[in-house]
């Protein structure tokens, strides 16, 4: 709205050279045509330039830019230098607007080359009226700038879309990784408890309530896990986690060795999910017997290692949680390796640098 105000506005000034007709010798049929000739060329000028101005440097109507120029030449002889001084600046924006950037200087030179003819055409001298296609030439670059600007900052407004819609994204698939780590796990112990819980039904009904017990425990844990996410609360505990595995692979039959040595806090949290993972992936996925899990600093890294002898399958190492925790380790600097080991059994180890002084 506002462009197309300002371009409509700035057409006050073809009064100045109509005024001329006012008291001349020229006669009313002539002065009736130069009259029409302008209005049409006001009225061609504001459709080429309000089509243009939403989307501007996209060959908007040659044609009518050619009928433009054609328009603006019918009125020099009856106004004189005063109706080409302000027609220049109508066409230098028509054409601006209209045509693609790499046009705009043929387009300029074209101009200023026909205005020069126009002058010596209407009686005028060059060494007089030079100023007039300077002028013409310094409008032409100073609206080439503005239009760049003008270029420029829509697509930084483009460009700042773009990644606020990325922002949502990530973070919809950060909260996605979350729910699938934090539901995965709690779901896998409460389904393995429970199974246990139907088996001792029969046979010790009073471990099978304990186990239950357990069971709403973990949904309840769980739930308020859930809650934290959604609130933006993500760091979880390494000593929690690592006990928290030691319980879901007792329930699962399944030995297990650890080992933990202290970890800076600030990579405890992140490798904390890689416990959580590890653990639920052996729990669900890797038949193993035993499971060692490592954890400690060494050489400026903290790491977590954790390792199984089950034949495991694809999910194991192929699961979207790794995925996920791989590429947020990836983020900070760190790694993931998850693989099978030759003499059997799966190895899972992250690493994290941290401060000299912190290890």
């Amino acid at each position: 709205m506002g462009g197309r105000f300002w371009t409509s506005i700035y057409l006050i000034f073809v009064a100045w050279p109509l005024s001329g007709l006012i008291g001349s010798d020229v006669d009313p049929v002539t002065a009736a045509a130069t009259v029409a000739c302008v209005l049409a060329f006001c009225g061609l000028y504001l459709r080429i330039v309000w089509t243009a101005l939403p989307r501007p440097h996209r060959d908007h109507a040659p044609g009518l830019l050619v009928l433009l120029y054609a328009l603006a030449a019918g009125p020099a002889v009856p106004l004189g230098q005063e109706w080409l001084f302000v027609a220049v600046f109508f066409l230098i924006t028509a054409l601006a607007v209209a045509l693609p950037p790499r046009a705009m200087p043929v387009g300029v030179a074209l101009t200023v080359g026909g205005l020069i003819a126009g002058i010596v055409l209407v009686g005028g001298s060059l060494a007089d009226d030079w100023w007039i296609p300077v002028q013409a030439v310094l409008f032409a670059g100073a609206l080439h700038g503005f239009l760049e600007a003008r270029r420029s900052n829509a697509e930084l407004r483009r460009a700042r879309t773009r990644a606020e819609r990325l922002a949502v994204d990530n973070e919809r698939l950060r909260f996605a990784r979350d729910m699938h780590d934090i539901l995965g796990h709690s779901l896998s112990v409460m389904t393995l408890k429970s199974q246990l819980a139907g088996r001792l039904t029969m046979v010790d009904a009073e471990r099978a309530r304990a186990e239950m017990a357990e069971v709403e425990e973990l949904s309840r844990q769980a739930l308020a896990e859930v809650r934290h996410a959604v609130a933006g609360y993500r760091a979880l505990h390494l000593p929690d986690e690592i006990d928290v595995a030691r319980n879901a692979l007792a329930a699962a039959g399944i030995g297990a060795e650890i080992a933990a040595r202290p970890i800076p806090d600030d990579a405890a949290s992140l490798l904390a999910w890689v416990v959580r993972e590890g653990a639920t992936n052996v729990v669900r996925h890797s038949r193993a017997r035993r499971c060692r899990i490592r954890c400690g600093t060494e050489n400026g890294l903290a790491y977590v290692e954790i390792t199984d002898d089950g034949g495991g399958s694809d999910a194991e190492t192929e699961g979207s949680g790794l995925r996920g925790l791989a590429e947020r380790l990836q983020a900070a600097d760190g790694f993931l390796r998850a693989h099978r080991m030759p003499g059997g059994g799966f190895r899972l180890l992250a690493g994290l640098p941290v401060a000299e002084e912190s290890a």
